[in-house]
This record gives structure tokens, C-alpha cells and sequence, in this order.
């Protein structure tokens, strides 16, 4: 697919070039563009812009890129445009913590809400850069030149700004995902060894001073 839509654009047929990149990439162009600006609604109409942007850009086209690296570079500066006419910060918290729950997380579990909850916020956290990497190279699965290209900078780079964002990621999420103390209290612990000596007591046997007990029938 990625070769004969090369060729499409070398030919000049852009519009059917459009068409089968639109055909294979939409569905992980719209997931990468949600993921970016933290709103589904969004991601739809900046899907769109991607490709309209791609479709302009297209007599710029060089063969030494391949098209996926090339769309999600667009994709990312489409993203970043976006995030400029607005408080990115602000805007994301707002979205992924508001009051109201999406319709379309309404028949998930609790346990996978919460999880998403904390990794967005754990990426929203993130430099925009380092962000748009780490979500190249495990959301869309891109790695070595490809991500470079689309991140456009050099591999060596790349690889740097997903090491440096995996490991913001995990600093950020360290505390959230702590265990919750244990259920028992610190007076219920104090109280534990009081009880011992009687527990102890009930156990002892009767001295012979005492005499022994007499059960009669």
C-alpha cells in the first residue's frame, strides 16, 4: 500500500493518493491526534486537518520518506497548531477529569478508567515533545528512523526523547500507584501484644498445687 501510494503522489494522481492514505491511516491518525490533544471530539476534525495538510503537501513529497512517517509528522504539527490556539494544560486537565463520564468509557471497568485516568495524566504531565515520541513509538508502534523522520529529528534523538519521556512517565505515576496502607490501625497493633498474655494464660495448664480437676458424669 505504502508503494503504490508513493507512486500516486510521484505521478501527481494526489487525489487518489489521498484516498487509499486516508483508507489505511485515518483510524491511527484520529487515535494519535486524540491522544495529543486529550479530546475524541477533537481528534476527529484534526484527523481531517491532517489530511488536507497532507494533501497540500503532497508536491513537496520526497521519495526518501516513507508515507507513514511523512502523514504522522503533519499529523503532529497539526496537533501542535492546535494546541497553541489554546491553554494546552488547562484544556487537558479540564477534558480528563471533568465531572461528567465519556459515553464511550461508560461500559468499561472502573479498574481500566482509573488506569487511563492516571496515564493521562501521567502524559499530560509530559513535555510536549517528549509526549509526542512516546506516543510514536508505543501508540502508532513506529521505532528508529521512521519515528525520527516523523519526529524530525535524528534517531539518536528520538530514542533519547522516548527514554527521557518513559522515565518522566514512571516518576509521575510512582506515587499514584503506591499501595494503600494496611487496614490495620496503629492503635490495633499497639492492643495485639496486651493480648497475648491472656490468650497465653488460657492455654497454661493447672499447676498440681491446685489439684486436679474432678469432672464428674
Amino acid at each position: 500500500m505504502e508503494l503504490q501510494i508513493t507512486t500516486l503522489m510521484e505521478d501527481g494522481d494526489h487525489r487518489e493518493a489521498l484516498r487509499l492514505m486516508a483508507e489505511q491511516y485515518s483510524g491511527p491518525v484520529k487515535r494519535f491526534c486524540a491522544s495529543m490533544v486529550g479530546s475524541l471530539s477533537e481528534a476527529e476534525e484534526l484527523m481531517q486537518e491532517t489530511f488536507i495538510d497532507a494533501w497540500k503537501a503532497m508536491p513537496g513529497f520526497r521519495a526518501e520518506s516513507n508515507v507513514r512517517s511523512w502523514l504522522f509528522g503533519v499529523a503532529r504539527r497539526v496537533c501542535i497548531r492546535h494546541l497553541r490556539k489554546r491553554d494546552r494544560r488547562a484544556g487537558l486537565l479540564q477534558r480528563w477529569f471533568g465531572s461528567g463520564a465519556s459515553s464511550e468509557t461508560t461500559d468499561e471497568s472502573a479498574v481500566d478508567l482509573d488506569e487511563r485516568a492516571l496515564l493521562r495524566r501521567g502524559l499530560a504531565e509530559l513535555k510536549p515533545e517528549l509526549r509526542q515520541a512516546v506516543l510514536l513509538r508505543y501508540q502508532v508502534g513506529m521505532e528508529g528512523a521512521e519515528m525520527a523522520l516523523a519526529l524530525g529529528v535524528k534517531p539518536a534523538a528520538a530514542r533519547k526523547r522516548v527514554s527521557l519521556g518513559i522515565g518522566a512517565l514512571r516518576d509521575s505515576l510512582r506515587p499514584l500507584l503506591m499501595e494503600p496502607p494496611s487496614s490495620t490501625s496503629p492503635q490495633e497493633k499497639k492492643d495485639e501484644p496486651e493480648q497475648q498474655p491472656e490468650q497465653q494464660q488460657e492455654k497454661e495448664p493447672v499447676s498440681a498445687a491446685s489439684g486436679p480437676r474432678i469432672v464428674r458424669p
